[in-house]
């Protein structure tokens, strides 16, 4: 399987192969594009290659761009327990200088959990989506069945690590027998 770290700017994201091009787990700060585009180029992987994208929480560094992308054809992949987060993140860029474009959901794949291995492996993956609240209600962790899993934020020094919430995340991710983490930040 090839997994491409494309990140920038201290945060990773992941690019997976799939049927037909790429799957893309958490994107950029709004405005970032052309960054995105050069680590991309650098990758040898194309804007045109990503299909989908899987946003792990709905935090600046970790979907910023989503709308942005979506504008360019990529598929939003909107995980029920995410639905109420899209908008708080909306809320918190009318404060700030930030070239911020509001996500829409009414184009965006809902997708309940209990769907998502059923979808992933329509897009050629073996796998799931879980719920993994700790640094965020809304995180999720995609979790392939080689023994991968895509984590966001849900790792230090992001998360309270003693904490009932975390550990409960934890043992959900380690539950899959993971062999190895692709975190949001970090190695």
């Amino acid at each position: 399987m090839n997994i491409l770290n494309v990140g920038y700017l201290s945060t990773n994201y992941y690019a997976i192969d799939i049927k037909g091009g790429k799957l893309l787990v958490d994107c950029g700060w709004p405005g970032t594009l052309p960054q995105f585009s050069a680590e991309l180029k650098r990758k040898s992987v194309t804007l045109q290659d990503i299909k989908y994208i899987l946003v792990t929480h709905f935090h600046p560094d970790h979907a910023g761009m989503t709308q942005e992308l979506k504008k360019l054809g990529v598929k939003h992949i909107l995980v029920d327990v995410q639905v109420d987060f899209v908008s708080a993140m909306t809320e918190f860029f009318k404060t700030k200088n930030y070239p911020y474009v509001p996500i829409t959901t009414n184009d965006s794949i809902h997708l309940q959990l209990s769907e998502s291995r059923k979808f992933l492996a329509g897009i050629g993956l073996q796998g799931e989506i879980i719920h993994t609240p700790s640094h965020s209600d809304d995180s999720v962790t995609l979790i392939l069945d080689e023994g991968y899993a895509f984590t966001g934020d849900l790792h230090p020094p992001f998360m309270i690590l003693e904490d009932a919430v975390s550990t409960a995340s934890w043992d959900k991710i380690n539950s899959h027998k993971i062999t190895r983490i692709f975190p949001g930040h970090g190695k």
